[in-house]
């Protein structure tokens, strides 16, 4: 019975250490869709001078953008829903984004279809710049401190199942 524990506590701990590994993997590629999508709506602003309304359903139709669960949200508003309203909060609900990523989403949302052209173009050039920052330090995260959750979630499981045994 003893074994049994003490095997429930290696894998128990091994998989709180590879969910952690995970969930900076899933920020890392959340901020690069977000940085896709702020690129993508750059483009549609200059050259198509769309709606917000049509690009973002026609964002939400591109597979890259599957995991902004906000994107989908406020894609699939009727005309009497507010955008600013659907897009804060499908940002509020979206995983694995760290408060300042929030922040600086929920920023964009009030922000895109309030000014000009040139004016939408400005500050989204800002977020984009600001967004490659928070993603490249995603990935630093990622690539020094994956491997020590990964490694401490086993060691500690091992410690643990020692102890129990």
């Amino acid at each position: 019975m003893n074994l049994f524990y003490s095997a429930a506590a290696v894998l128990f701990c091994t998989a709180s250490g590879f969910y952690f590994s995970k969930k900076l993997k899933e920020r890392e590629e959340r901020l690069c869709s977000v940085l896709m999508l702020v690129k993508e709506l750059s483009v549609q602003i200059r050259y198509t001078n769309a709606k917000i309304g049509e690009m973002l359903k026609s964002a939400s139709q591109n597979s890259a953008y599957g995991k902004l669960s906000f994107v989908t949200d406020c894609a699939l508003l009727n005309e009497n829903e507010d955008f600013h309203k659907v897009w804060s909060e499908g940002v509020k609900k979206q995983p694995f984004l760290e408060q300042r990523d929030r922040e600086l989403l929920l920023s964009l949302g009030e922000h895109l279809g309030e000014t000009d052209s040139e004016g939408q173009l400005s500050f989204l050039e800002m977020t984009e710049s600001m967004l490659s920052e928070q993603r490249e330090e995603a990935r630093e995260n990622y690539g020094k401190k994956s491997g020590m959750y990964r490694s401490v979630g086993l060691l500690c499981g091992l410690a643990a199942g020692i102890i129990v045994l």
